[in-house]
C-alpha cells in the first residue's frame, strides 16, 4: 500500500505530466516531491519499475538528467487502492479516495462497492459469522437515548439499549423487559417496578436500581429535548437495590407506555459521569455494542451475555457514504437486481404502511389571511390528495386523513373542489397577498422540497401566491424562524404503540402541532392530554386522542396529506427473520442464516 501512495503523490507532483510521455528529473527532484531521502526514493524507484508503474533510464555524463515516463493509469490505481482499502475494513481512507476518481472509475466503484454490500456468512474452521452490511447517507451522531433525534438513531439506539417495559403491538399490552414485574397504587401516582438481576450492562457490570434513579434524574437536570416526558415525575426513589418507585404528580395511566420508550433506556450511572465520549460509544444492556465508530463507518457486535437471548447475526456496519453516491440505502438494499429475475417465486415482498401521516399545521401565533378559516378551507379544498401521491411517488405514498390509516379507511374522502376553494377564498377577503410555507430538511437530498413545491404549484391554479423555504429542523423549531411561516409542512412517523404515538404527535416540537396553536386552542389541548393520561384503558385513551385530532382538522388547524408505505423485496433463500419494524427499518434481532 505504501509503494501505491508513493506513487500517487508523485502523480500529485506531477499535475501536468501526461502517462506514457518520458521527461527528464533528477532524484533530488523526486525526493523532494515525495518528501523522503534520495537514498529511499531510489528504492522506491526501483520497486515502481519492477512492478512496470514506471521506466527509469538513467544516462551517465555531466549534466545528463535520468528519463522517468509514467505508465500506471492515476485512476486505476486509486481504484485498486480503494478497494484494498475496503477489503480490509478501512472504510473511511477507501471513502476519501472516491470523490477524486474520474467519472468511469467513480462509477465502477460504486459499482463494485454494490456487491459489497448485504448480508455476508464468514467461515473459520467450523464456526462462521453472520454479518450484514450496508450503506448510510449521513453519519451517525447521537447514540446517548435521550438525544436521538433521527429515526435512524433511534432505530440504533433500541439495539444498544434496553427500557424498562417494551410494547407489544400484536397483543397491545405493555410487557416486561428491564423491570419484570411493576405495580400502582389506587391514585394512580406511585408506581413500582421490580428489575431483573443479572442483567449485564456491555462493560460488565451489573444493572441495579442505581442506575435507573440515575438515567431518569438526568433526564430532569440535563438539557433534555423531551423534557416533558418527565415532567409528571415527582420524585423516583430506590426501594431496594432491585425496586425503584416512581412518584407522580397526578394519575398518568399513559405512565408505562413512556417507558417503553427508547429515549427513556437505561444508562449505566458509572459510564455517564466519566465517559464523555458516551454519545459515540455508548454502554447499555441491549443485544449489540458499539466496536467501531468514525464518520465512514460504526461497527455493531453482539453482546453474548444478553439477558433476552443471544440475536443470531453477530455483527452489523454501517458505512456513511457521500451524499451523490448511488448506492442503495438499507431497505433499497434487498431490491439489488430484483429485474433479473421475474419468477413469482423468486421474490417475497414485506410491506410494511407506517401509521402516521404529512401534513401541513397554521400558524395561529401570527396575524395573516391564513387565521381566516375561510382561507384554510379554501386551501383544503384546492388541495388533489390523489394527484399528490401520483406526483412525488405512488408507490410509496397514499392520501390521508387522520394520522391513523384505520381512520383514514373509515372516512368519506377529502373534497377536492376549486370552484369552492375559489369561493372560499373571496369570502375571507384574499387579495393577493404572499403566503409562507415552509418545510423540514433532514440532509442533503433529503427534504420535503417537492412535496411544498407541488403545493405551491396547486394554490398558484386558485390564485395564492405562496413563497416556500426548508430549513433543517433544528433550525424550524427555534421562534423566530417559526414566526415567519403562515404554514408548515410536518410529518410524524409512530411507533409500535399507536396510543403513545398519537400522543406524543401533540407534544413534540418537532411535529409544529402544538407550537402553532394559539393560546386559546393550547388550553383546550392541555385540558384534553391530561384528561387521556388519567384514562385507564387504551380504548377510551384512543378514542380522545382521535376526537382530539378531528376537532382541529375540523377547524382547518390541520390537513393530514398522506401516509407512507414501506416494501422491501426478500431474494435470499438463506437469509430468514426478515421483517419491517416501525419506521420501515430491519430488525437485527430477528435475521438469521438458514
Amino acid at each position: 500500500m505504501k509503494i501505491t501512495e508513493h506513487y500517487l503523490q508523485l502523480r500529485k507532483g506531477l499535475p501536468s505530466q501526461k502517462e506514457n510521455d518520458p521527461f527528464h528529473i533528477t532524484v533530488k527532484e523526486l525526493s523532494d516531491l515525495l518528501c523522503c531521502s534520495p537514498r529511499y526514493t531510489k528504492k522506491v524507484i526501483n520497486e515502481m519499475k519492477e512492478k512496470q508503474w514506471i521506466d527509469w533510464e538513467v544516462e551517465y555524463g555531466r549534466g545528463k538528467k535520468p528519463t522517468l515516463t509514467l505508465l500506471k493509469n492515476q485512476d486505476e490505481l486509486m481504484y485498486s487502492m480503494a478497494k484494498t482499502y475496503f477489503e480490509a475494513g478501512h472504510f473511511k481512507e477507501g471513502l476519501q479516495l472516491l470523490p477524486l476518481l474520474s467519472p468511469y472509475y467513480e462509477k465502477k466503484l460504486n459499482e463494485w462497492l454494490h456487491g459489497s454490500f448485504g448480508y455476508f456468512e464468514e467461515t473459520k474452521e467450523d464456526d462462521s459469522v453472520h454479518l450484514l452490511r450496508y450503506p448510510f447517507y449521513h453519519s451517525i451522531i447521537h447514540l446517548d437515548p435521550p438525544l436521538t433525534k433521527s429515526i435512524h438513531e433511534n432505530h440504533i439506539v433500541n439495539h444498544l439499549f434496553d427500557t424498562l417495559l417494551v410494547y407489544n403491538e400484536k397483543t397491545n399490552q405493555v410487557e416486561p423487559s428491564l423491570a419484570h414485574y411493576w405495580e400502582v397504587d389506587s391514585s394512580g401516582c406511585t408506581w413500582t417496578f421490580y428489575l431483573r438481576k443479572g442483567v449485564l450492562f456491555h462493560h460488565g457490570r451489573e444493572c441495579s436500581a442505581d442506575d435507573v434513579v440515575e438515567t431518569f434524574q438526568r433526564l430532569h437536570i440535563g438539557n433534555f429535548p423531551n423534557v416533558w416526558m418527565v415532567a409528571n415525575i415527582k420524585e423516583i426513589k430506590k426501594i431496594k437495590k432491585w425496586v425503584v418507585q416512581f412518584q407522580l404528580y397526578g394519575p398518568d395511566y399513559l405512565f408505562p407506555h413512556a417507558l417503553c420508550h427508547e429515549q427513556l433506556s437505561i444508562v449505566p450511572l458509572d459510564v455517564i459521569k466519566s465517559e464523555p465520549k458516551f454519545t459515540k460509544y455508548p454502554i447499555g444492556t441491549g443485544p449489540y455494542k458499539v466496536t467501531a465508530h468514525d464518520d465512514t463507518l460504526m461497527r455493531l457486535e453482539v453482546h453474548p451475555y444478553y439477558f433476552n437471548g443471544r440475536p443470531f447475526l453477530d455483527k452489523v456496519e454501517i458505512i456513511t457514504m457521500p451524499d451523490e453516491t448511488e448506492v442503495p440505502n438499507m431497505i433499497s438494499y434487498f431490491d439489488v437486481n430484483k429485474q433479473t429475475d421475474d419468477t413469482p417465486m423468486a421474490w417475497q415482498e414485506v410491506e410494511f404502511p407506517e401509521e402516521g401521516a404529512t401534513y401541513i399545521t397554521f400558524n395561529l401565533w401570527k396575524d395573516g389571511l391564513h387565521q381566516s378559516e375561510f382561507f384554510r378551507e379554501a386551501l383544503a379544498y384546492a388541495i388533489n390528495k390523489e394527484a399528490l401521491c401520483d406526483g412525488i411517488e405512488k408507490e410509496r405514498y397514499f392520501p390521508a386523513e387522520s394520522q391513523l390509516i384505520s381512520e383514514t379507511n373509515r372516512a368519506t374522502g377529502h373534497e377536492y373542489n376549486k370552484e369552492k376553494a375559489k369561493a372560499l377564498l373571496a369570502k375571507a377577503g384574499y387579495k393577493g397577498e404572499t403566503i409562507t410555507l415552509y418545510g423540514t430538511q433532514l440532509r442533503k437530498n433529503a427534504s420535503v422540497l417537492r412535496e411544498i413545491s407541488w403545493l405551491q404549484k396547486e394554490w398558484s391554479k386558485i390564485g395564492v401566491n405562496v413563497k416556500i423555504a426548508v430549513f433543517p429542523i433544528d433550525e424550524l423549531i427555534k421562534k423566530d424562524r417559526l414566526q415567519e411561516a403562515d404554514i408548515v409542512m410536518g410529518g410524524f412517523a409512530f411507533g409500535h404503540d399507536l396510543v403513545y404515538s398519537f400522543y406524543r404527535l401533540f407534544h413534540l416540537n418537532g411535529a409544529f402541532v402544538r407550537p402553532l396553536l394559539d393560546d386559546e386552542l393550547t388550553g383546550e389541548l392541555h385540558k384534553r392530554l391530561v384528561e387521556i393520561r388519567q384514562e385507564k384503558e387504551r380504548a377510551n385513551q384512543l378514542k380522545k386522542l382521535i376526537e382530539l385530532e378531528k376537532s382541529l382538522i375540523d377547524k382547518r388547524v390541520v390537513i393530514n396529506l398522506f401516509h407512507r408505505r414501506h416494501a422491501v423485496h426478500v431474494k435470499e433463500a438463506a437469509l430468514k427473520g426478515v421483517s419491517l419494524e416501525r419506521y420501515g427499518r430491519v430488525s437485527y434481532k430477528k435475521l438469521w442464516f438458514k
